[in-house]
């Protein structure tokens, strides 16, 4: 037995959920299909059953669905169902919220891509496909184990203890995904921190990380030396965030760094507030810059248009705003906007670079003074045969640390100086044709 699911919308942030689920009872991996990566063939191919005009990743929705009816259900191996859940709810990191709601365009696309495939003819049926589009919520964990056994149990021929085994699972899977994403994040983040770098936030939803909707521009970025990290890797940890909101906790402003209420009281769209919850991590983070992606009509995004513009301009973070991305792909505009982004990347790394010297040198003369007026101290202290271990180790300590800001002073050794490059060093073999030796060139004309 095969299932199908359509590699499109929350499925991105939620999919490792429902793969757990089917393999917890007893589907092998290779047999919970997902479909293709979103490109312009699939779309061309696939994209021409609908009769309304949504966002472009709503609409690409048909053409995932045409990929797994047409192109990965075939006679040999062929597809018992295709699962498509209609998430009116999912996870939400971003605590106190008004509500966890999926974009309602979002959450009735399974409703909408079933009437489009049977209102002619029941393609489903033609293929001998059963077509499930169950209503979900992630938020309701007890109800949500309640409906996939509803699902499920005949067509899988379960019991409801395997089911609540199956579902606890997902959650499982679905933690260490996240677990893991965030951890590779901290891993980029502190990277760029220590070198001085530069890593690009994308600001987007789940669905952005296709390729065939983000039209590939991370990757622009990402070939020329920019890291990306997305909404969902970046650390959750309160103990790393807390550095960065430590003023506004202190302050009362914040109860939680994971909250927005002091920014944006109306978070009751999931995807929404945790772009703006992003968009003020950034601010607050001097080696995160942001890249700001939105599907042409995405009803959602465009109330936080605005809100994004004032966090990041209060905080002169560098930023670029790609709205209305839609099925065409502009290249040539793309890798202009792209050009002018990186310029303006490499001056703030400049200013990055020329604030850690500032600082590192502000750091070596205090510490030079200190280590004087300890000296002094110490010095007194002798003439009255005294004697202070503690003084002594922080002496030392500061000693250590001055060592660290000093360049050390090279040894000289008798081995030719590196090459210039762009010149090539001429050579010689030895006289016993063992190796070869510099060729010396003395310009002298005395000689």
């Amino acid at each position: 037995m095969r299932v199908g699911i359509p590699r499109v919308l929350n499925l991105y942030s939620t999919g490792p959920f429902f793969r757990a689920y089917f393999e917890a009872l007893g589907l092998p991996k290779t047999n919970v299909v997902f479909s293709d990566e979103t490109t312009e063939e699939l779309w061309v191919k696939g994209g021409k059953y609908g009769s309304i005009d949504p966002c472009f990743p709503s609409k690409v929705a048909q053409a995932h669905i045409h990929n797994l009816l047409f192109d990965l259900h075939t006679e040999k191996r062929p597809l018992k169902y295709i699962f498509f859940p209609i998430l009116t709810h999912v996870p939400n990191w971003v605590v106190d919220t008004v509500d966890n709601a999926s974009c309602p365009i979002v959450a009735g696309c399974p409703d909408v891509m079933k009437a489009a495939f049977t209102k002619e003819v029941d393609f489903f049926a033609q293929r001998g496909i059963e077509y499930l589009d169950p209503a979900l919520s992630f938020v309701e964990p007890t109800l949500m184990t309640r409906r996939m056994f509803e699902t499920f149990r005949a067509r899988l021929d379960i019991t409801e203890d395997e089911n609540d085994f199956a579902c606890k699972q997902g959650f499982k899977a679905l933690d260490a995904f996240e677990r893991d994403i965030q951890e590779k994040g901290r891993a980029i983040l502190d990277t760029v921190e220590a070198e001085d770098r530069v890593c690009i936030l994308m600001l987007g939803r789940p669905y952005h990380s296709d390729p065939g909707l983000n039209h590939g521009i991370p990757e622009e970025f990402q070939v020329l030396g920019y890291p990306i990290v997305s909404v969902r890797s970046i650390p959750r940890d309160p103990k790393y965030l807390e550095k960065y909101y430590k003023d506004d906790l202190e302050r009362g402003r914040m109860k939680s760094p994971l909250e927005l209420n002091h920014i944006w009281p109306e978070n009751y769209s999931v995807n929404s507030s945790q772009k703006v919850w992003a968009a003020a991590f950034a601010a607050r983070h001097p080696n995160v810059v942001v890249l700001d992606l939105s599907s042409f009509k995405c009803g959602h995004d465009a109330p936080t248009y605005g809100l994004v513009d004032s966090i990041i301009e209060t905080s002169k973070t560098p930023y670029a705003a790609l709205h209305d991305i839609d099925a065409n792909k502009p290249s040539g505009s793309i890798k202009i906007r792209v050009k002018t982004y990186v310029h303006a990347l490499k001056l703030h790394e400049e200013r990055l670079q020329d604030a850690r010297k500032r600082r590192g040198e502000l750091e070596y003369a205090i510490d030079k003074k200190r280590l004087e007026l300890m000296q002094l101290r110490a010095e007194q202290m002798s003439g009255r045969q005294q004697r202070d271990p503690a003084l002594d180790a922080q002496m030392e300590e500061v000693r250590e640390r001055i060592k660290q800001y000093e360049a050390p002073v090279p040894a000289l050794t008798l081995e030719a100086p590196e090459t210039p490059k762009g010149l090539v060093q001429l050579s010689r073999k030895k006289a016993d044709g063992e190796g070869i030796v510099p060729v010396q060139i003395h310009t002298n004309a005395a000689e």
